[in-house]
Parts: structure tokens; C-alpha cells; sequence
């Protein structure tokens, strides 16, 4: 969806419906400025597929996804692969039985 974008430095998700997303396999990969993501309305509790989601967001250094249901999640490979400057990663809530 935003895969290799750029020139994309923040993206706020205040009203994005995702509810019967089951793909978000790299939703954002190579966006190499993007530096600040909101997730305040992101459901994730049917996705199945989350890998090479945040791949080479170089850019990326504090990243909150206390708030992403994972528990039907299968495959997270690649998820924050090349991701150089992430410092920061809340993943309080993540489910990774699957």
C-alpha cells in the first residue's frame, strides 16, 4: 500500500478502517524517510500476515505497537529487518503463539 514511498515522513492513522484486513505484508516497506507512524485506529486482530511489514524504514527510531492484536498472526519474518535506526519498539501486546 505505501510500499517504497519515498518522500512520506509521518503518517497518522486517526480514522483508517481496517477491520477485515487479513494482508498487511509489507504495508510500508522501503519507505526510507518515514520517520513517525500513528496507529491510534489500526485493527489488526484478523490479520494473518504482518512479514517484511516495516522493511528498510530506515528512517524509522521510536516505533509504539502496544496496541496492534496479534493473535491470529502466523508470519512476522522480515517485520523490522533493516530497520537500522529503530531504538525504540513497544510490542507490550504482541501475541506471538502463531
Amino acid at each position: 500500500m505505501f510500499s517504497g514511498c519515498n518522500n512520506i515522513i509521518q503518517i497518522d492513522f486517526i480514522s483508517f478502517y481496517t477491520k477485515y484486513v487479513k494482508n498487511m505484508k509489507g504495508i510500508f516497506s522501503k519507505c526510507e524517510n518515514l520517520n513517525s507512524i500513528n496507529f491510534l485506529s489500526f485493527d489488526t486482530k484478523n490479520v494473518i500476515d504482518m512479514s517484511h511489514m516495516f522493511y528498510g524504514c530506515k528512517s524509522l527510531n521510536n516505533l509504539n505497537l502496544s496496541s496492534f492484536n496479534t493473535k491470529n498472526v502466523t508470519n512476522m519474518n522480515y517485520m523490522f529487518s533493516h530497520c537500522y535506526n529503530l531504538n525504540n519498539l513497544s510490542l507490550s501486546s504482541f501475541d506471538t503463539q502463531n
